[in-house]
């Protein structure tokens, strides 16, 4: 990432703290140039030892004494010996309030003050406590200012090559400057309208009738003023399956996209968005008449929590199903992926419980940490030895305050990355979690179903036991074409959720149909239907994966993630590059997701693209076709295009 702007501000502090060292020479200075200190001790009528720290501070015409005493009996006998003969005032007080000085020095009358008598500290005013600052440790910042700066530059003009096997995200620095001038003017004109807006309001009558508003100043700020510039990329309604081809409602806005209407018009685009890894998403042979049958048997919903009404046959049937898929004792099923995580975590850990939680984990594993009350921290992004070195501080230091051992430690990590693609370094993380005793607490929402040579996730895809992962999780909204989450570990940790985790207590349990989906698709996945359905789906992805990423690197696009991964991040950077990307594209009947703030970081805006075992060849072909073009127009090829076969041979045949 581009370092442009802390450049600049460390230069200016340097810059700042060397002409304050350089300004201190004059005596009309306002800088404090002389600093001495004088400490003295003795012991007092009741045989005790006390003493006196004055710090004796000189700026031109000014000098300042700055008391700390620890004995009120001996002020008068240290101001005579070491300040010398001063005219002092004392205003006696009652015990325990401030009692106050004034000291005639050079012409300058001078006030200081003092507390209780346990510890006696004459203060010099805050204006002053800073140019304190300034002479004692100035010049020591001034230096260390400037070496930064030195290894700053030096860094930007030679930038290390990256350590093995890292894939940091490196941003070109004209595109990091254009993207910060970009928010910088969308906030800068954002702020101006706001302003405009506040002098209408004045003139005009409110209607909130006393009311406080709901959205107030910079709540909303980012939403009116930047989101609802390209809402229309977003939040598009669809009026089919999400299968590899779907029907893509137009909308329309009279208001410069503050509002937008459907229409009655649709544009059959090539789907780039969905979740469908696998392609159940849509009518499937084995799938459908089986969902379409618990239907008429079990109806829509339960319209009953999983301890009163809620549980059916298929729902014990789903539990040891995906029990057993995944290679584990037991499992407890949700109605939702997002209350998975959020509701999970709360149950597990509580106070003088640590969180241990990759720094780009998703937003419900967030959530559900912070509702925990358990002390949480933050590892590099798929960093193992991080991790080793957080694990290691915080066994060491324990908890905050009492330093007491962990009640527990988990370690929270994906095992592919929503926004990133990458797949988790899952055998080192176990290993290390092993040797310091951590639980390792695993999110397959993306992995399971879509990666390893049966579809079992990253555990099979890497070689992992499963039995060394103790808390798996994942979803049935990406590979199954379903709903819901759910979490496989030991059959206690099972009996403990269904007694304690308020999901499973008091939601809705997982409509019949969605169930039965889930079943169905992981007996196609496994050949249990009789086929090699599943098999091939397996492998289509993997091969329409790899075949689509290596494809958009040729091409010189900037592509995030890890081979077999069926989620590709294509880096657009700058808000502008957001609504054209996604526009063009759709304007070409190709329907892809963009991504940014608050989503990720600032400056890491991207298209995230996800491949299904559906899409044909073909439809891979035009796809990247359409994102070549609208990648050359909007200007996100960031890495020079690799030459195609033909251009190379006939570079060759002119050479011969």
């Amino acid at each position: 990432m581009a370092k442009a702007f802390p450049s600049t501000i460390i230069a200016l502090l340097s810059m700042i703290f060397i002409c304050s060292s350089a300004f201190a020479d004059s005596g009309n200075s306002p800088f404090i140039v002389a600093h001495k200190r004088v400490s003295l001790s003795k012991l007092n009528s009741d045989l005790e030892r006390v003493s006196v720290s004055i710090d004796i501070y000189n700026a031109g015409s000014l000098t300042v004494y700055d008391v700390t005493l620890t004995d009120d009996s001996w002020a008068e006998e240290v101001f005579d010996s070491v300040i010398g003969n001063t005219s002092k005032t004392w205003e006696r007080l009652d015990s325990g309030s401030l009692v106050s000085h004034s000291f005639e020095l050079e012409s300058k009358v001078k006030t200081v003050y003092y507390g209780a008598p346990a510890l006696i500290t004459y203060r010099i005013p805050t204006k002053l406590k800073l140019q304190r600052l300034l002479v004692k440790y100035g010049s020591h910042i001034s230096v260390a200012l400037l070496i930064i700066l030195f290894a700053q530059s030096r860094r930007l003009r030679s930038p290390p090559p990256p350590p093995a096997n890292s894939k940091m995200i490196t941003i070109p620095y004209l595109t990091a400057l254009t993207t910060y001038f970009s928010y910088g003017l969308l906030f800068a004109f954002g702020q101006l309208r706001d302003f405009f807006r506040k002098i209408l309001d004045w003139w005009s009558k409110s209607n909130l009738q006393g009311y406080a508003p709901i959205c107030l100043g910079l709540e909303d700020f980012y939403i009116r003023r930047l989101y609802l510039r390209i809402q229309d990329c977003f939040n598009r309604p669809i009026s089919s399956s999400p299968d590899a081809w779907f029907d893509v409602v137009e909308r329309i806005s009279n208001d410069n996209n503050k509002t937008l209407k459907r229409t009655t018009r649709v544009t059959r685009c090539l789907n780039l968005g969905s979740y469908n890894y696998l392609g159940f998403a849509a009518a499937d042979e084995y799938c459908t008449p089986r969902v379409i049958e618990s239907l008429k048997k079990f109806y829509s919903s339960t319209c009953s929590t999983r301890v009163d009404g809620g549980t059916t046959t298929l729902h014990a049937e789903l539990e040891e199903c995906v029990a057993n898929f995944v290679g584990k004792p037991a499992a407890v099923v949700f109605g939702m992926g997002y209350v998975t995580n959020s509701a999970i975590l709360p149950v597990l850990m509580g106070k003088g419980s640590l969180i241990i939680s990759d720094s780009l984990n998703h937003n419900s594993i967030v959530n559900g940490a912070r509702g925990s009350g358990a002390t949480i921290r933050v590892f590099q992004h798929n960093t193992p030895s991080h991790l080793e070195k957080v694990l290691r501080e915080q066994i060491a230091e324990g908890q905050p305050r009492t330093h007491r051992p962990w009640k527990k430690i988990i370690v929270v990590v994906e095992g592919i990355y929503s926004m990133e693609g990458e797949l988790c370094k899952l055998p080192e993380i176990v290993s290390i979690c092993k040797k310091y005793k951590a639980y390792v607490y695993l999110d397959e929402a993306h992995s399971i179903g879509a990666v390893g040579k049966t579809g079992r996730g990253v555990c099979e895809l890497l070689g992992v036991d499963t039995a060394d992962v103790d808390i798996m999780m994942g979803t049935f909204t990406k590979s199954f074409g379903s709903c819901g989450g759910y979490i496989a570990g030991s059959k206690e940790l099972i009996q403990y959720l269904k007694y304690t985790c308020p999901a499973h207590l008091y939601a809705t349990s997982i409509s019949p149909p969605a169930a039965q989906q889930i079943i169905s698709s992981i007996k196609v996945i496994l050949g249990e239907d009789g086929s090699s359905r599943g098999a091939q789906k397996l492998a289509k992805i993997r091969e329409n994966s790899n075949f689509f990423r290596s494809e958009l690197q040729k091409m010189g696009f900037e592509v995030l993630g890890d081979n077999d991964s069926p989620v590709m991040p294509i880096m657009l950077y700058n808000p502008a590059k957001i609504p054209a990307f996604s526009r063009e594209c759709l304007r070409r009947n190709v329907a892809v997701v963009t991504v940014a703030f608050p989503a990720t970081p600032l400056l890491l805006a991207r298209a995230r693209i996800c491949i299904s075992a559906a899409h044909t060849r073909e439809d891979l072909v035009k796809a990247l076709e359409v994102i070549s073009s609208v990648g050359d127009l909007v200007g996100i090829k960031y890495f020079p295009a690799e030459p195609k076969k033909q251009q190379l041979e006939g570079d060759r045949v002119k050479l011969e």
